[in-house]
């Protein structure tokens, strides 16, 4: 790998991604932490509930492409390794801006932050010189 602090920080990003898939996708209907979280009312819970689950299996899916590309790029596959890290970080930084954008409230949350914030770090590690 050319830069280990980015694979540490992708990895990092990764695992976030792996734990917001099991509070959407697997604890979202019994956990009101996490209903609170995303901002759903008790009441509404059912009527979303597989919105949650389909959001949590796209984060399952992000960290585990974050996840092969800093494999790949320890395994010295670099020009795979790259596209896969940076479309998973482009992918992060997307998912964090938009959240943004539809609810400026968002801008305070640990989770937008959370999502943005190790994407930008690991992708600025790769990409430096």
């Amino acid at each position: 790998m050319t830069n280990p602090v980015a694979g540490f920080v992708m990895l990092a990003a990764a695992a976030m991604h792996w734990w917001m898939f099991v509070q959407e996708s697997i604890l979202f209907a019994r956990h009101s932490k996490t209903q609170r979280m995303v901002g759903v009312a008790p009441a509404a819970v059912q009527a979303v509930q597989l919105w949650a689950f389909h959001q949590g299996v796209y984060n399952l899916l992000l960290g585990a492409l974050g996840a092969t590309g800093s494999l790949f790029l320890l395994l010295g596959h670099t020009a795979t390794g790259t596209a896969l890290f940076v479309a998973a970080a482009v992918s992060m930084i997307a998912a964090a801006g938009a959240l943004l954008a539809v609810d400026r409230r968002r801008q305070r949350l640990p989770g937008f932050a959370a999502q943005a914030l190790p994407a930008i770090i690991a992708l600025t590690a790769l990409l430096a010189p």
